[in-house]
C-alpha cells in the first residue's frame, strides 16, 4: 500500500464510480514559471500521482532540466480515490500521459491488471529497461512479458520507531516474538502504546500480516505463491494461520491502541509522531507522515519485525514500492517517454527516494541510506528479504478480501479460518 502518505502499493479497493468526495481529494499543479502555457501541445505533459510531495519534486526537476516543458500534474492524497479516478479515466479515454501505478498484481491499478487490459504503452525497448533486475521485471511487466512500467522506489515493512519516545520509555526494540509480547506488556504498564494501528484505513490492515508471514511463510518457502497457483498450497493450510492468530494475540496482549478499527492512518501516524506510540508496524515511507506531527529533532528508525523466537530467522518484506507507466493512448507519447527516461536517471531516483523516505529502485551513487533504509539493505544483502505477498497474487480480489476480512476479524464477527477460507476462494477464482 499515500505518499506524503506512504509510497507503498498496499492499498487496494475495488474500482467504484468516482464520487464527489473522491474528486474533492484532488489537487492540481501546473508547470513552473516560465514553462509552456499550452501554446505548443508537444511541450505539455499530463501527469497524475497518488501523493504530491515526492512526485512534485521530480516533476519540478524534470521541468528545470527541460526548459519550455510544462507538466500539468494532478495529485490525489487518498490512494483509494486515486485508483478509482484513474481507472475511470483510462476507461473513458481521459487519462493523463503518465501516471503512478502499483507493482505486480493485487489491485485494479497494478501493472499486470492494467497491462492485461491493454492500457499501458510497451516500454521494453527503452534503454533503462536493461537496468531492471529480474525481480523488478517480474512486477513491471504485463502478462505477455512486455515491460510497461519503471520502478522508482524500494519499500519495506518493519517496526518503525520514534527514537526519542522509545529512549524515554527505557525499553529496547524486540528481536524475537516473545520479546514482542513482553515489550507490549511493559509499554502498557508505562501508559504508552507499543504499536499504533489504524485499521479504519483498510490498506493498513495488511501490514502486520505481511511482516509476520515474511518469517513464517515466504522466507522459509519462497515458492509458496507458485505452489498456491499449482494447487499444492493454501492460506488455510499454511503458516498464514499462525500469522493471523499472532495478529490477534498482539491485539489481546494490548500491543495496539484501543479500537483500531475506528482509527485512521493519519491518527495512527499522529500517535507515532507525537510519541504517544513507541512504534508502528508499517511501510518505512509512512515516517514522512509521522514527521508532520513530531516535535523538532525527532528521529525515526526501523528494525525487522520478528514472528518467531529465532532472531536469525527474521525476514523483511521488501518490494518495489512506486512505479510509473505511460498511457497506451497518451496524447504526447514522445514527451512521456522522455519523462520516463528522466525517472530512470540517478538524479531522479535519488530525489524520489529521499523525498518519499524510501530507497531508490535503480542504482544511484547520490543516495545515502539512513536508519530507516539501512536495515532493509542489510536484509537484502543477507538474503533475508521476501516479496510483498500481494505482488504474487493472481488478481485484486485476494487483497480486497484480505483487507475487509481483517476489519471484520478485529470486530469479532468472523474468525481466522473464515478469513483464510475467503482468501483461498478469492485466489482460486483468479488463477
Amino acid at each position: 500500500m499515500k505518499s506524503t502518505r506512504p509510497t507503498r502499493p498496499l492499498t487496494a479497493l475495488c474500482c467504484l464510480t468516482v464520487t464527489v468526495a473522491a474528486l474533492g481529494a484532488c489537487s492540481t499543479s501546473g508547470g513552473s514559471a516560465g514553462g509552456a502555457t499550452g501554446g505548443d501541445a508537444s511541450q505539455v505533459l499530463t501527469f497524475a500521482a497518488a501523493g504530491q510531495g515526492p512526485a512534485q519534486a521530480v516533476v519540478e526537476a524534470f521541468q528545470k532540466a527541460n526548459p519550455g516543458v510544462t507538466v500539468k500534474a494532478t495529485y490525489t492524497e487518498d490512494d483509494a480515490s486515486y485508483q478509482q479516478q484513474l481507472r475511470t479515466q483510462l476507461s473513458s479515454g481521459t487519462a493523463p500521459d503518465v501516471f503512478r501505478m502499483w507493482p505486480g498484481g493485487g489491485n485494479t491499478m497494478a501493472v499486470r491488471d492494467l497491462g492485461a487490459d491493454g492500457m499501458l504503452m510497451d516500454l521494453s525497448g527503452e534503454s533503462w529497461a536493461a537496468k531492471l533486475s529480474e525481480a523488478q521485471k517480474a512486477v513491471s511487466s504485463d502478462p505477455n512479458g512486455k515491460i510497461v512500467a519503471i520502478p522508482v522506489t524500494i519499500g519495506a515493512i518493519g517496526a518503525v520507531w520514534n527514537d526519542q519516545a522509545l529512549s524515554k520509555s527505557g525499553l529496547s526494540k524486540p528481536a524475537t516474538w516473545s520479546e514482542v509480547l513482553s515489550f507490549c506488556k511493559a509499554a502498557k504498564e508505562k501508559g504508552v502504546i507499543a504499536f499504533s494501528l489504524g485499521l479504519k484505513s483498510s490498506w493498513v490492515t495488511q501490514l502486520v500480516p505481511y511482516a509476520l508471514t515474511a518469517s513464517l511463510v515466504y522466507g522459509p518457502n519462497p515458492d509458496f505463491a507458485q505452489q498456491q497457483k499449482d494447487g499444492k498450497a493454501s492460506f488455510a493450510k499454511s503458516e498464514w494461520k499462525q500469522a493471523m492468530e499472532k495478529y490477534l494475540q498482539m491485539r489481546d496482549s494490548g500491543c495496539f491502541n484501543d479500537s483500531p478499527n475506528g482509527v485512521g492512518y493519519d491518527e495512527q501516524m499522529q500517535m507515532l509522531g507525537q510519541g504517544k506510540a513507541l512504534g508502528a508496524v508499517h511501510v518505512i515511507s509512512a515516517v514522512q507522515s509521522a514527521r508532520k506531527y513530531a516535535p523538532e529533532g525527532t528521529t525515526f528508525s526501523l528494525s525487522p519485525f520478528p514472528a518467531t523466537d529465532s532472531a536469525d530467522g527474521v525476514h523483511v518484506p521488501v518490494a518495489v514500492g512506486i512505479e510509473y507507466g505511460v498511457n497506451a493512448k497518451a496524447k504526447n507519447p514522445e514527451l512521456a517517454r522522455k519523462f520516463m527516461q528522466f525517472l530512470a536517471s540517478e538524479e531522479a531516483q535519488a530525489l524520489y527516494a529521499t523525498a518519499s523516505g524510501s530507497s531508490p529502485a535503480l542504482p544511484t551513487t547520490t543516495f545515502k541510506a539512513d536508519a530507516l533504509q539501512q536495515p532493509v539493505l542489510d536484509a537484502v544483502k543477507a538474503g533475508r528479504a521476501t516479496v510483498y505477498p500481494d505482488q504474487a497474487w493472481p488478481g485484486p480480489k485476494v487483497q480486497q478480501e484480505h483487507l475487509t476480512s481483517i476489519q471484520e476479524l478485529f470486530n469479532g464477527t468472523i474468525d481466522v479460518p473464515t478469513v483464510l477460507s475467503r482468501m483461498d476462494k478469492a485466489f482460486a477464482s483468479e488463477k
